[in-house]
């Protein structure tokens, strides 16, 4: 009586933690959906760059993800990013005038139109953690163009 019950009660505990691992691990493979709504674009040429940075390494280096797509002639730019990973990311995005496909300077200030996500004004170089938003299920953000 004693092995069938501790046999039962040792199914029942392989049972569950099968379950349990089953049932946890769609949770763990989840991606989402961000949309980026790209407003006040004052000049409507070239090509938006747009990047999404998941720490300090790709906020002031080379992103983790990148998109490219053209200004519209009028209206807002929108972007998608699919499957991404639940974290922590930033936008960041410089608008390329001249197709030389990098952000141009003149001395240290951007020639060139930007934004950063949670950033409408500079008080100097933002850091990731001031452009950084939770992306925890399907989000929608939007980034304001910016000129020196």
């Amino acid at each position: 009586m004693k092995s069938i019950l501790f046999t039962l009660v040792l199914l029942i505990a392989v049972l569950t933690q099968s379950f349990a691992r089953t049932t946890a691990a769609p949770a763990d493979s989840a991606t989402h959906k961000l949309t980026v709504t790209v407003t006040g674009i004052a000049q409507r040429s070239g090509k938006f760059y747009v990047g999404l940075a998941t720490d300090d390494k790709t906020f002031s280096g080379k992103s983790a993800v990148t998109q490219t797509i053209d200004v519209p002639a009028t209206g807002d730019a929108v972007v998608t990013f699919s499957d991404l990973k639940p974290g922590k990311y930033a936008v960041r995005i410089f608008q390329d005038m001249n197709d030389n496909k990098t952000m141009d300077f003149s001395g240290q200030m951007p020639a060139e139109p930007f934004g950063f996500s949670n950033v409408t004004m500079l008080m100097g170089p933002p850091t990731f953690d001031q452009c950084a938003f939770t992306l925890d299920g399907n989000k929608a953000v939007q980034v304001s163009m910016m000129e020196l």
